[in-house]
């Protein structure tokens, strides 16, 4: 790592250019209240923000700088003028998947580190290409795969690691994407219109099955091999109005490109463990259906990780309801787990950027951008194996 990077990375607080916070969205709701909590700002504060627009960016600005109490600046348009900001140490960056590429690359060429939105670009292409590039300069960097920091997994690692369940034997998931959601498909928020898009990078496989699939390797271990299949039921996608979820009226139906159903298969390094993750898409969620429900056999044990409530698979959202060992149910206790369960997005994302202030030399757990190379290497098999008829890949 070059002085310069080290340099920036040990001044405290670490000042914050943010790329993409504006009124609405994601960022505003679930990254900036985060970054607004007490404990964060003694480690990150926001300086300035940048957007497409000079009116969005003002209002950003006049927003964050009555909350924090201190002047924000605005930038909009080419993202290199945050980005070589000499008063901006760190720059986070949370657009759309299609823009992670071109804007990254602009933070990078500028030696900032940074953090980016999963699901970091478009495809493996763009997510390893940036990976390079942050490497050779020698950047640290976060990525927000928030569910890391889920509580529930965390202490279900620690039982599988206290050998109560002896040697793995099979891992089985089913998951739920309820329409309640209007997340791909049959209904579609008009805010996300350019998800069913494979070309856009944000598919049920890349984000929503990507984000699990992250808290179900950090447990259960690492793939050897893969195998996928899929169909695709509802092929008409309705576009919906965010806050009512009633069709709009004059919007055409959209063509879902990618399957909204899937099975995926493979065997654990290891363990050699069996797995199956069963994943159901635009299913209403009438009573008894299943939502959430992960099933880890032992030679010795078993458990079980269960969530009943309308999206409950979304466990980057929030922790579990339930967790069962040998069909007894783990009782959560802060007094000896430390922490409550987490019950929306905010605390997984706060507790991200804590972990990245420790830094990995100091036993930081969240995953930079080599991690999520890694990961998306793993979504790029099963997509593979997915357009080759369930062929086994191996990784």
């Amino acid at each position: 790592m070059s002085s310069t990077t080290t340099a920036t990375l040990n001044t405290h607080p670490l000042k914050v250019g943010f790329v993409g916070l504006s009124a609405s969205g994601w960022a505003s709701q679930v990254l900036a209240p985060a970054l607004l909590d007490p404990e964060v700002q003694e480690h990150f504060k926001l300086v300035a923000v940048s957007t497409t627009k000079a009116e969005s960016a003002a209002a950003s600005a006049q927003n964050y700088s009555r909350l924090l109490k201190h002047e924000i600046k605005a930038y909009h348009g080419d993202v290199s003028q945050i980005a070589s900001d000499p008063d901006v140490d760190f720059v986070a960056v949370a657009v759309r998947a299609q823009s992670h590429k071109d804007i990254v690359k602009k933070v990078i060429e500028n030696g900032k580190p940074f953090f980016v939105e999963w699901p970091v670009g478009r495809n493996v292409e763009e997510t390893r290409e940036l990976a390079t590039l942050a490497r050779e300069k020698g950047l640290k960097t976060l990525v927000g795969l928030q569910g890391r920091q889920s509580n529930i997994t965390q202490k279900v690692r620690k039982i599988i690691d206290s050998g109560k369940l002896g040697k793995l034997r099979s891992v089985t998931a089913n998951l739920l994407v309820p329409r309640e959601l209007a997340a791909w498909g049959p209904n579609l928020k008009a805010s996300y219109d350019f998800i069913v898009d494979k070309s856009n990078g944000v598919t049920l496989l890349s984000t929503g099955i990507g984000h699990f699939l992250d808290n179900f390797v950090q447990t259960v271990g690492d793939f050897a091999r893969v195998q996928a299949s899929g169909t695709t039921l509802y092929r008409d996608v309705t576009v919906v109005d965010d806050v009512t979820q009633q069709p709009i009226a004059g919007r055409p139906a959209l063509q879902n490109t990618f399957p909204d159903h899937l099975t995926i298969t493979g065997i654990l390094k290891g363990s050699g463990a069996w797995v199956t993750v069963i994943v159901r898409q635009g299913h209403k969620s009438t009573p008894g259906r299943r939502q959430f429900l992960w099933e880890i056999d032992g030679e010795e044990g078993s458990l079980k990780i269960e969530d009943t409530r309308v999206g409950g698979a979304t466990i980057g959202a929030r922790d579990p309801e339930h967790v069962y060992l040998n069909g007894e149910k783990v009782v959560w206790d802060k007094e000896n787990d430390g922490v409550n369960k987490f019950d929306n997005p905010v605390p997984f994302v706060k507790s991200s950027w804590l972990e990245f202030a420790k830094g990995k030399e100091n036993g930081g757990y969240y995953v930079d951008i080599e991690e999520a190379l890694k990961h998306r290497e793993l979504l790029d098999a099963i997509e593979r194996s997915l357009n080759d008829n369930g062929k086994w890949i191996d990784l």
